[in-house]
């Protein structure tokens, strides 16, 4: 399946602003749509965006529609994530993989939007954003704000860029290249024996988490490398894994200079991405490689079509 891209978004579009997975809070989504605004963008909310079903924003049916509808107009140039929280994987079996691939457009997301970010780009051939959400980061929720290099990314305005690591286990024989999978590690295990399973042969994948005991999360890259999951890829690259060492025994690193001490493809630690301070924005889906001896991930291609 040809991997196809979005158009870039342009002054004055309109980004249009969904609940796939947790319930929304007003304020915060109203500053995060107040902050879109000052970019110049037009913003419309979707329709029951505030409605609640315990901690889910509203029923699963309701979340696939509102989504699928953004994606069908034409007058809706992105789609953007209010939030995260769980929900986002229960949209999969009620979404047309042919409506989205018909109508690709940007969608920007992360955390529980993983499992719709890498279905996106397997099942329907579209490039998908791991990044910032409305009423995460453009809502000041977490420090350090949404950079410039997020919209320049969107706008076409950058074309290739890289992204640096914190540190390497793993050089490899050679810097590997791929394709990008991957997100938030809690949500990818729960895709495994399902229909909407990770692939992750020949790619280079992206892994992260936040809040998570370090034996937890050995626990889920044990179950990743057991599924055959780390066996084929060209790389891995972590995220920061923030608030997942206190008190621990055993900590992050042990945990991850195991699992990958013996591997023979690079495998590079503490990417900004994901939830850290700054959540840069990873397109998944798109040509990347991976150089374990300068600890750096470069995007290979645009993120989105050439701007006319």
């Amino acid at each position: 399946m040809n991997l196809l891209k979005p158009p870039p978004l342009r002054p004055g579009d309109t980004i249009g602003v969904v609940a796939p997975a947790g319930a929304v809070y007003r304020d915060r989504l109203d500053k995060g749509v107040r902050a879109l605004q000052a970019r110049g963008f037009r913003v419309e909310l979707a329709e029951g965006i505030l409605a609640r079903k315990g901690y889910l924003a509203g029923s699963e049916q309701q979340r696939a529609r509102t989504l699928e509808r953004f994606f069908v107009r034409d007058d809706i140039a992105a789609v953007f994530c209010a939030r995260g929280g769980f929900g986002s994987i229960q949209l999969l079996p009620g979404l047309d993989p042919e409506l989205i691939r018909a109508h690709p457009k940007i969608f920007v997301g992360f955390s529980d939007v993983t499992a719709l970010l890498n279905w996106m780009s397997q099942s329907c051939g579209v490039v998908a954003f791991h990044g910032p959400m409305v009423a995460v980061e453009f809502a000041g929720e977490l420090g350090g704000g949404v950079g410039s290099g997020f919209w320049d990314a969107l706008t076409g305005k950058r074309q290739l860029w890289g992204i640096k690591g914190t540190g390497t286990l793993r050089n490899g024989n050679a810097p590997a290249r791929g394709l990008l999978a991957g997100g938030c590690l809690s949500v990818l295990v729960t895709t495994l024996g399902t229909p909407y399973e990770i692939d992750t042969t020949g790619k280079i994948v992206f892994l992260e988490d936040v809040a998570e005991r370090p034996y937890r999360l050995e626990r889920m890259l044990t179950h990743l490398r057991m599924a055959g999951k780390l066996d084929d890829v060209a790389g891995v690259v972590t995220g920061a894994f923030n608030e997942c060492e206190t008190g621990a025994e055993r900590d992050v690193e042990d945990v991850l200079a195991e699992v990958f001490g013996n591997v023979p493809y690079p495998v590079v630690t503490g990417l900004p991405c994901g939830h850290a301070t700054a959540n840069t924005l990873l397109p998944i889906g798109l040509e990347a490689e991976l150089d374990g001896c300068k600890g750096l991930l470069r995007l290979l291609e645009p993120a989105t079509r050439t701007a006319e």
